[in-house]
């Protein structure tokens, strides 16, 4: 074989792999520039269309992706019948994807993880059933959104399981907390005392693992109910905690619940950290793989002020963090990077074993310095560009969702919405407070 010819096939090799990597790819996010700037500037049918169009841009293995985000802008949207039937499609896929090809999973381990059909990850799964509940919320179908409340526990019950208990993210204290308003609007104040203490206990979690602390109204609903309940000693532990005393000639007291949304999500970047192994004569080789991290893109610099006006009252109070998607992302990525690291580290020993091996037949068969250095080149070029951390993401969530919670005498009010940066203000919208219920108002922030 001529030099021309072993850096011909070098040259091969080297665009082979490449093209391979371009075919396995997933999301392009380009268009995503346009898709957010349509989202902060609340233009959603907009980034709808957008999404649409680019649908080819997502490829073959980031269906998941695009079902998830036009879920979620319908959501959006204020169009929850819509925004319904996607994050169904987005769960079967799932389920679909959870007995993968052996042949993917296997060229995964060898290759990366591109090319495997993206599935989210565990927290973005989770968060399919909390929109699909607020979804519901939105319709007044309670107990339907509550169904999709207790999917959320049984898919936190499965990564436990999975993680063998090590994992950190094993409760979602923001929906414990919607799944308790919604059983009390339904009146089963038994079941909503219930969900407000796992919620409670889920915050002492979050304030240690994400710096979210308990929202302060919850202990209120705490005494509340646990006073409805004539559970005495329950409700005097958490008035101890600072709770408000319940007055039970306050039951016909009803409530808003305004969730805003704030902030953009955060988005994968690939980080190449080295490792070393040694080989057969005890020499160490140091060399990277790829793997992903969170990237936030908010932090969390404002809060909403609420404001209920009635012909005869005025009401005012303020979101607190009830949920930190980010710290949430981040955490959840965490919880599975060993198993990440077994796989890149695994892969990475593979793609050296196969490389030192190919190098050694290269050298058995030629005895030109200069065609072996080139045939070692391909090679490390070939196994260095099929090293890639899988990025893809579900780029549409917001970075957090806030909590504000008005009681209120039954009746009409006027409900004013307006960021502390002064750069948002909801539109006046009434709504209508009925005798022990609770009205859900969803806030679109995502910038």
């Amino acid at each position: 074989m001529s030099l021309l010819q072993l850096a011909n096939k070098a040259l091969w090799f080297c665009s082979a792999a490449l093209l391979f990597l371009l075919a396995s790819c997933g999301t392009s996010t380009e268009f995503y520039r346009t898709v957010e700037d349509n989202i902060s500037k609340g233009e959603y049918r907009e980034a709808i269309q957008e999404v649409r169009s680019n649908r080819s841009a997502y490829g073959d293995k980031s269906t998941v992706l695009f079902l998830l985000d036009m879920g979620l802008l319908f959501h959006y949207a204020g169009e929850p019948d819509s925004s319904t039937k996607y994050f169904f499609a987005a769960e079967k896929e799932i389920e679909d994807l959870y007995t993968k090809s052996i042949s993917l999973a296997v060229l995964s381990f060898v290759l990366n993880d591109n090319v495997l059909p993206y599935e989210g990850e565990d927290f973005e799964k989770v968060l399919i059933n909390v929109f699909l509940a607020l979804n519901y919320a939105e319709k007044g179908m309670m107990e339907d959104a509550l169904v999709e409340a207790r999917k959320v526990d049984l898919k936190l019950r499965q990564y436990v399981r999975e993680y063998e208990g090590k994992n950190k993210y094993q409760e979602d204290a923001f929906i414990r907390y919607i799944a308790g308003a919604m059983y009390e609007t339904e009146g089963e104040i038994n079941d909503a005392f219930i969900s407000y203490r796992k919620a409670y206990e889920a915050y002492l979690v979050y304030e240690r693992e994400y710096g979210t602390p308990t929202p302060s109204f919850l202990l209120d609903d705490l005494v509340r109910t646990a006073t409805l309940m004539s559970f005495t000693e329950e409700a005097e532990l958490y008035a101890s905690l600072g709770g408000k005393p319940y007055d039970q000639e306050n039951r016909t007291m009803g409530s808003i619940l305004v969730i805003a949304y704030a902030g953009k999500g955060p988005i994968k970047e690939e980080i190449r950290p080295t490792v070393t192994i040694p080989d057969t004569a005890g020499i160490l080789h140091t060399f990277q793989v790829a793997l992903p991290r969170f990237v936030p893109r908010y932090h969390g610099e404002r809060q909403y002020v609420v404001t209920a006006v009635s012909a005869s009252d005025s009401v005012r109070g303020r979101t607190e963090i009830a949920e930190n998607v980010t710290a949430i992302a981040s955490q959840s990525l965490d919880d599975r990077l060993a198993l990440v690291y077994l796989k890149s580290g695994g892969r990475a020993v593979l793609k050296f074993l196969a490389a030192e091996k190919a190098k050694s037949e290269i050298s058995e068969d030629s005895d030109s310095k200069a065609r072996n250095f080139l045939a070692s080149l391909a090679i490390d070029l070939v196994v260095g560009a099929t090293e890639q951390a899988d990025t893809r993401t579900w780029r549409t969530l917001p970075a957090e969702f806030q909590l504000a919670r008005l009681n209120l005498p039954p009746g009409t009010y006027t409900l004013n919405i307006a960021s502390s940066d002064n750069l948002y203000a909801l539109s006046d919208v009434d709504v209508s407070v009925q005798p022990g219920k609770t009205s859900f108002v969803v806030v679109d922030d995502v910038r």
